[in-house]
């Protein structure tokens, strides 16, 4: 918001094609599948704002509770790596093996799906590398959809930049890197997109930071599920994530996310968090 100076872009194009969840199709859930992934109720798709500061519900939200045999993840989803300590929640990545795999991390899914509209979250991204913290829209298969995501990453190797990227069908033609003017690993700040059927749009701290349209890459059209999660890869992902030395028990936060659908004007996390830092008044 104001104040900030203009946000550094750099358009770089990874050539890593790889999607927060796009390993579906090579992994196996250990635990029953009823565990494996939330019960797929669409909801409303409705408008919501929710603060942490007061509530961390199951009406609202779902902990994951599964290990994937996955060649891509290297983490179990452990319910115990997320807690509640108002005025945020806390997603944790340790060294405690999940077997199969040889380290615990944390993911929440808002229920039900959402569609075109403005996404916003205030968080803060996890330190150390290997360490991947995340706000995202996703579907795929599981649901009877085509792999639809749009991402906000950070890489806990280089906390002062963002990757955003979006896939379609199952397809991206690579992430964008978006330098920050300052350390997402520091303190809370505000990010947030618009998706429309023509464009995805990210901010940073209210601020325009990349813009794409259907004329420089396809559009998601089906809507998803709202997550974060803390993770890390295997060793196809040291080259993008870097190698796992995160330091352990390091965390991602989050203090509000909010959703308004295209055409609304409900509240949003942005109406009481001024440059992504601490809610108005406090």
């Amino acid at each position: 918001m104001h104040g900030h100076k203009r946000l550094a872009r750099s358009k770089h194009l990874v050539l890593i094609a790889f999607a927060l969840v796009c390993a579906a199709i090579l992994i196996t859930a250990v635990k029953s599948p009823a565990r494996a992934v939330l019960p797929p109720d669409r909801g409303d798709g409705k408008s919501f704002n929710l603060s942490f500061s007061n509530s961390f519900n199951d009406q609202d939200w779902y902990i994951s509770d599964f290990t994937l045999r996955s060649t891509f993840f290297r983490v179990g989803w452990v319910p115990e790596n997320v807690r509640h300590h108002p005025p945020s929640i806390s997603l944790e990545l340790n060294r405690k093996p999940a077997e199969p795999q040889p380290f615990s991390g944390a993911e929440v899914q808002k229920r039900g799906f959402y569609g075109y509209g403005r996404y916003e979250v205030v968080m803060q991204a996890a330190r150390g590398s290997g360490a991947v913290s995340s706000f995202f829209t996703h579907t795929d298969a599981t649901f009877g959809d085509p792999h639809d995501e749009i991402d906000i990453e950070f890489l806990g190797k280089n906390t002062r930049r963002l990757q955003a990227n979006i896939f379609t069908k199952g397809k991206t033609r690579g992430g964008i890197y978006i330098d920050l003017p300052f350390d997402a690993a520091e303190e809370v700040h505000l990010y947030a997109f618009d998706w429309q059927p023509d464009s995805v749009t990210w901010y940073i701290d209210g601020e325009l930071a990349h813009s794409v349209t259907s004329r420089d890459r396809p559009i998601p059209k089906t809507p998803g599920r709202v997550i974060m999660n803390v993770w890390t890869g295997s060793p196809q992902q040291f080259s993008w994530h870097g190698e796992p030395t995160f330091p352990d028990h390091t965390k991602a936060t989050y203090e509000c996310v909010s959703f308004r659908a295209a055409g609304d004007t409900s509240s949003q996390c942005s109406d009481t968090y001024e440059n992504g830092s601490r809610p108005i008044g406090h």
